[in-house]
């Protein structure tokens, strides 16, 4: 069976830990010959930080932007620069003081400080004149002065989607670059079949996966969008709601 698992707001806690009995559910599930794998949209360097508590098989950032395994990129999909840099000026122009960021090569550059959206991350000032030479991992509006991300469309080509998150920032990626395409790559590498896969998450960008999987599972403090999508919904993020299911469904049934 292949577990793939949202990070913030569904395996983290509020407090973004991971409790004793949910790191011992997850060794469980590994000896028992289950592959776990992290899906969420958080870079790789942020997403390391917590092998120390759980080792996942393998890892997908940037909401299927790359895919590792074993710390190799095995999958990749990005925006080349100068795309980047034609949408961030227009968006600019017409909303001089909204909030924007790309995240590239595992660091992200702002024009803001990254606590008012997220905890302890380090960030470089974004200059639009001087951007990574690499393809951009992805591209990051604030949501107060663009109330709909339906309104960025009309920036965007047609290879590029924007998804939002936590209802405060619009994340705008290649079509390739989701969860669920990423969990395709997984698929093919483990040779896995799609119906013996679980998926948990909470947010927009977790549908697709949530949809697709063989079964699929909201935490309870899940938006209503993505519950309305699960075929079960387990207990929240802060009641070790996914650990719990695992134990109910896979390790007391000694599936």
């Amino acid at each position: 069976m292949l577990i793939i698992t949202d990070l913030d707001n569904s395996l983290l806690n509020d407090n973004l830990q991971i409790s004793e009995y949910t790191k011992n559910i997850f060794k469980q599930c590994k000896e028992k010959g289950h592959i776990i794998a992290f899906a969420t949209a958080r870079p790789y360097r942020k997403t390391r930080i917590l092998f120390d508590f759980i080792k996942p098989d393998a890892v997908i950032c940037h909401c299927g932007g790359i895919v590792y395994i074993n710390d190799k990129i095995i999958y990749q999909n990005g925006i080349k620069p100068a795309v980047v840099l034609n949408i961030l000026k227009n968006i600019v122009k017409d909303y001089p003081s909204i909030n924007i960021a790309v995240e590239c090569n595992d660091e992200i550059y702002t024009n803001f400080d990254t606590s008012i959206y997220w905890k302890e991350v380090p960030y470089k000032n974004i200059d639009l004149d001087n951007l990574p030479s690499e393809d951009i991992n992805k591209i990051i509006v604030g949501l107060e002065l663009i109330k709909n991300i339906d309104v960025v469309k009309k920036y965007l080509p047609d290879d590029l989607y924007i998804e939002k998150m936590e209802d405060k920032v619009g994340l705008i990626m290649n079509k390739k670059a989701t969860k669920w395409n990423g969990i395709k790559e997984l698929l093919k590498y483990y040779g896995v079949k799609q119906e013996d896969t679980i998926s948990f998450g909470d947010d927009d960008v977790d549908i697709e996966m949530i949809e697709k999987c063989g079964t699929g599972i909201a935490v309870k403090n899940g938006n209503e969008r993505i519950k309305s999508k699960a075929k079960f919904i387990c207990e929240s993020n802060n009641e070790d709601g996914i650990a719990k299911w695992l134990e109910a469904h896979y390790l007391q049934n000694k599936q």
